[in-house]
């Protein structure tokens, strides 16, 4: 029986040395602080994200305006001599500058609050005028460019087409004007010089039309107006020489 003696001193298998493990974990703390910091980077991830998304969309409607404004250039310059008003014998382009400048004193084409499909109808009109008006009005509509209304019901992405001619009103005899008794918008009574050596001052004498063509596009973005948030726009201007 000697041999069973002292059976506390018997190392029992698996228990060996009894010490604890070097290695110290995580206090609570410690979680909290990297969950705060890890918390941080996938929020800013976040941000970037949402704002890449927002920056695509506003890119596309940039390209998609920049492409509507050339549709609407290229319309009015083909049809800029065709008959806008039987009754008046008056041709496209001097059709939308008497309705700006002359009675109405408003732009022909002036979109000033949201369409999602543009305006209805049930047949073509019977001048080429009102069915491109038409037709551009569709081509801005929100079915392809963004839009949003402001209080009141208008938007701050305006579409607005301006015309205007540049002329001389020195000229005595007006032949310089198609109407002889319309002024110039723009009077230009400046000579230029040639580049040429002995070159003479010459000005400018025949009658130019001109277009402004503008454009806004919501930005996504807003601002406080009058203690009110609005969106903002941002606005695309197109000058072209229609002859």
């Amino acid at each position: 029986m000697d041999k069973y003696k002292n059976t506390d001193l018997v190392e029992m298998s698996g228990l060996g040395n009894n010490k604890r493990n070097s290695q110290s974990g995580l206090t609570l703390i410690e979680a909290l602080v990297a969950t705060v910091i890890v918390g941080i980077g996938f929020v800013s991830v976040f941000q970037m994200v949402q704002y890449s998304v927002s920056s695509i969309g506003v890119s596309s409607d940039r390209s998609k305006a920049n492409l509507l404004m050339t549709m609407v250039v290229e319309d009015f310059i083909s049809e800029k001599n065709t008959i806008a008003e039987k009754a008046k014998r008056t041709n496209f382009k001097d059709k939308l500058f008497d309705d700006e400048h002359g009675f109405s004193s408003k732009p022909t084409f002036d979109i000033t609050s949201c369409s999602k499909s543009g305006p209805n109808r049930t047949s073509p009109a019977d001048n080429a005028l009102d069915n491109k008006i038409h037709k551009w009005k569709h081509r801005f509509s929100q079915k392809r460019l963004k839009c949003t209304n402001v209080t009141g019901g208008t938007t701050n992405d305006k579409k607005t087409l301006n015309v205007f001619t540049l002329c001389n009103n020195s000229v005595v005899s007006k032949s310089n004007l198609s109407k002889k008794n319309r002024p110039c918008k723009f009077n230009n009574n400046k000579k230029y010089v040639g580049h040429l050596a002995n070159s003479k001052a010459v000005g400018i004498y025949m009658e130019r039309y001109f277009g402004r063509l503008e454009v806004g596009i919501t930005t996504g973005k807003t601002k406080t107006v009058r203690g009110n948030k609005e969106p903002v726009s941002k606005k695309k201007v197109l000058y072209f020489q229609i002859d």
